[in-house]
């Protein structure tokens, strides 16, 4: 009952702005999807501190996207993901998770200016620093006008009658989010805003993770220059975003583009326990690479400043590279027999290469620099550099 009272007026306020519009769409079904296979290999990322030896892997995954449309506009979206591991030997199955469903949803317009969607969608607010490629499930509706969109949303992170608590069961005791999500966007310029809450009344959770998040985002490009940016803020216990204290963190980022070569300079912060999303980053540090050693926000207070290059040798090939200073802010209070790391200094690249319409070849390399707090110098701790590459064939259909 809960759920409804928070459904109810989003689904009222839909009805109340238009009623179902008539369009000479025709109903049909496409199929999209992607496919990746690569070869990853690590040595120290542990940096020395233990025996482990150097690994080469080799992975593959293989998505379909598939959207039916009906007559009036209507539509589905679902996404097949078969087989993303390791290349082993062994055959694959779904009691292993290798097929599963990661977007299954329904949108209906109701005019042109709004739509409702429910179901699995997968959601990016804002620059991507807070909220990128989120799974969730939910409604939420989108509507557009001239120079601006809004997304009120409603979305479920735990529903009561799955739960493996009694209890929760019973008392019907779940978790869901809730907010706004908008931006407005002229020529030159985009400026957003997402406010949310979550709720949590699970009695299996203590403490609770509920409280309010948001974030503040925007971008600006005129001419061979741009910049862009992102704060964002979540209170404490809220596990996808930070610790058990308020969190924040934000970036700013300026670009320069000059004919092939584009050239930007990222400085940025999380304080309190706050971490970036995973997408967010580098190579070594962020950017959810096979790779990466560490996520941005992790392991204290982070302040980083980051230089990426990129140049486009052919309109089939381009080059990419990274330098990369991280400071890291260890509580006080930390054992000095622990490892506190203090800084980072990472040095990457890419390589890309169009082999035809649809398919790509990438290569990526990263070395990173680890440096552990001074109180722990001499006492056997480690600070081996870690190197880690990769390369992997995309085809997109």
């Amino acid at each position: 009952m809960k759920k409804l009272l928070a459904v109810g007026p989003a689904l009222l306020l839909a009805g109340s702005i238009a009623t179902a519009a008539d369009t000479d769409s025709e109903s049909g079904i496409t199929i999209t999807g992607d496919a990746r296979a690569r070869v990853i290999y690590k040595d120290a990322y542990d940096f020395g501190n233990s025996d482990d030896d150097a690994s080469i892997t080799m992975d593959s995954r293989v998505r379909f996207d598939v959207t039916g449309t009906a007559a009036g506009g209507a539509y589905v979206v679902g996404r097949i993901r078969l087989a993303e591991e390791k290349f082993n030997g062994e055959t694959s199955s779904s009691a292993d998770d290798n097929i599963y469903v990661d977007k299954a949803y329904i949108g209906i317009p109701f005019n042109d200016a709004f739509t409702l969607e429910a179901g699995k969608y997968r959601v990016s607010y804002g620059n991507g620093f807070m909220y990128d490629d989120i799974g969730l499930a939910g409604f939420r509706g989108i509507y557009n006008a001239e120079n601006y969109r809004l997304i009120p949303f409603f979305e479920v992170q735990s529903e009561g009658q799955e739960s493996d608590d009694e209890t929760d069961v019973t008392e019907d005791n779940d978790s869901y989010r809730f907010g706004l999500a908008g931006n407005y966007a002229m020529d030159d310029w985009n400026l957003g805003a997402v406010a949310a809450y979550q709720t949590d009344d699970r009695t299996a959770v203590d403490p609770a993770e509920e409280g309010f998040f948001g974030t503040l985002f925007g971008k600006w490009k005129q001419g061979q220059f741009g910049v862009e940016g992102e704060f964002s803020y979540a209170e404490s216990g809220l596990d996808d975003f930070t610790g058990t204290e308020d969190g924040y963190g934000g970036y700013i980022r300026g670009l320069w583009y000059k004919d092939a070569l584009t050239m930007s300079l990222d400085i940025g912060f999380t304080k309190d326990g706050f971490q970036a999303d995973e997408y967010y980053g580098f190579i070594m540090v962020g950017g959810d690479h096979p790779i990466t050693v560490d996520e941005i926000g992790d392991t204290g207070d982070w302040t980083w400043a980051g230089l990426t290059s990129t140049y486009a040798l052919t309109d089939a090939l381009s080059l990419t590279g990274n330098i990369v200073y991280v400071n890291i802010d260890g509580n006080e209070d930390i054992d000095v027999t622990d490892n506190r790391l203090a800084k980072y200094l990472e040095v990457s690249g890419a390589v890309k290469y169009a082999i035809s319409k649809g398919c790509t070849f990438s290569w990526y390399a990263g070395y990173l620099q680890p440096d552990y707090d001074g109180r722990l110098d001499g006492v056997g701790v480690e600070d081996d550099p870690a190197f880690g590459t990769y390369a992997k064939f995309d085809v997109e259909f």
